[in-house]
């Protein structure tokens, strides 16, 4: 009788998880991608783009969906994984969650369609370019994932995944100033503006952060998980 053949777990399933965790990163950072296109048309005041715009990240999120499905229906507990389950499915569902506050932005957007005035209009593009930046790094991060796990967690991919981290955090650091600095430049301004448009450009500024803020604590479970 031959003896038992261990085997691999990324063989155990139609595709790895961690190679469909990377797919829905990719869709993570094309909806951010959006957040620009967004931008630009609500700056534009060009409500038809702005709404095609917003129909594009609601298939882009319905895709991610599925993808966050097939992950999960692929790892029954009975599968012996190289990393901690609940961890891994954490960091999906921290990952899914920058999709779901990009929606909110364009939501919220499209609740008061009119563009940012001139004084602070630049600044807000920054803060949504600097977001766009944040989630970029992120799935640089998360895209080690693979590499790391084949190496067996060596020690030069650790490092190279410990530094991709590192650069999320970078870059979501810069997007706390850029809020704060922001978010006080509208207030300066509040004897100009009238309460609702001070209520837009302050939860709008918020929503930009709760994305970056979101991309960093993706970014600390994947940290956690390299821990083991």
């Amino acid at each position: 009788m031959g003896g038992f053949k261990r085997v691999p777990f990324e063989r155990t399933v139609r595709k790895s998880p961690f190679e469909l965790l990377s797919t829905h990163a990719r869709y993570v950072t094309k909806t951010a991608n959006k957040l620009i296109d967004a931008f630009n048309s609500f700056l534009s005041g060009e409500e038809e783009k702005f709404l095609k715009v917003k129909k594009e990240v609601e298939t882009l999120e319905s895709e991610a969906d599925r993808i966050k499905g097939n992950i999960r229906n692929h790892l029954p507990k009975s599968i012996l994984m190289p990393v901690d389950r609940t961890m891994f499915l954490m960091l999906l569902s921290e990952q899914d969650k920058i999709i779901d506050n990009i929606q909110d932005i364009i939501e919220w957007i499209y609740m008061r369609n009119r563009p940012p005035r001139e004084e602070i209009a630049e600044n807000v593009k920054e803060l949504f370019n600097q977001v766009e930046k944040t989630v970029a790094a992120y799935e640089k991060a998360i895209g080690n994932l693979k590499d790391l796990i084949e190496s067996s967690f060596s020690e030069k991919e650790r490092n190279e995944t410990k530094e991709a981290i590192w650069e999320v955090h970078r870059q979501e650091s810069i997007c706390d100033s850029l809020e704060r600095s922001l978010t006080k430049k509208i207030f300066d301004m509040e004897d100009k503006m009238g309460a609702g448009e001070i209520l837009h450009l302050t939860k709008l500024v918020m929503l930009l952060g709760e994305v970056a803020n979101r991309a960093e604590n993706a970014a600390d479970r994947l940290r956690a998980l390299m821990a083991r």
